[in-house]
């Protein structure tokens, strides 16, 4: 049944003209707290920002656009999209909502794999109280600055800087 609604999200948004990434569902990987860590990661001096979004998010797909278009003009930061969403219960709308975002393929994107979401916001970010959407600037020193709501380019500018 998941595999029927995917395949006939992908045709609407086909027949509507929008580009449907197709490796976008194989993109989309299981994130648990215990991975946190490695997707934090950073390699020497690489920079990375990290969105944590939401399907119900009004303001998630405005602040992804923001940053997609900005990292355009800085492509040696790595971009991380990070959903809430149970993987389990949301792939097809997760794969279809990261498709409409005409994201870089090199994005790495992950969904919520745990039974406690709790557990993984708080292996995400310890401060965070849940609001939406959630970006976390990783410098190339392994230096964390976290950001809610909808960021301006030249927080994004700053940072870098």
């Amino acid at each position: 049944m998941k595999y029927l609604i995917a395949l006939l999200a992908a045709l609407l948004f086909f027949v509507e003209g929008v580009p449907v990434r197709a490796a976008a569902a194989a993109d989309l990987q299981p994130l648990v707290a215990a991975d946190v860590g490695r997707v934090f990661a950073s390699r020497q001096g690489e920079t990375q920002i990290v969105e944590i979004w939401s399907l119900d998010c009004s303001y998630c797909r405005e602040n992804v656009a923001r940053i997609a278009q900005w990292q355009k003009r800085h492509r040696d930061v790595r971009l991380t999209m990070i959903a809430m969403d149970s993987l389990d219960d949301n792939a097809a709308a997760l794969t279809q909502a990261l498709a409409t975002m005409q994201l870089p393929p090199q994005v790495a994107q992950y969904a919520n794999a745990e039974a406690i979401p709790e557990k993984l916001r708080m292996a995400l970010d310890p401060g965070w109280r849940g609001e939406l959407p959630r970006t976390v600037l990783i410098d190339s020193h392994g230096a964390r600055q976290s950001h809610s709501g909808l960021l301006a380019p030249e927080v994004l500018d700053g940072w870098r800087h």
